[in-house]
């Protein structure tokens, strides 16, 4: 697996983009989330990214 290079800033901001548009599209449990992303450091963001297979 290769290594490349990740803009946290951007990864939380579409991270947290995904959840709200679930929330809104009728998943509502997906907002229980934010707390966990926005307090993420890099390696737990990607994790979660890679959950959602966004990464």
């Amino acid at each position: 697996m290769g290594e490349y290079k990740i803009d946290i800033k951007e990864l939380r901001s579409r991270l947290l983009t995904e959840i709200y548009a679930g929330a809104f599209a009728g998943m509502p449990a997906m907002i229980l989330e934010e707390s966990e992303i926005r307090h993420a450091d890099e390696k737990e963001l990607v994790a979660i990214a890679k959950r959602y297979g966004i990464l």
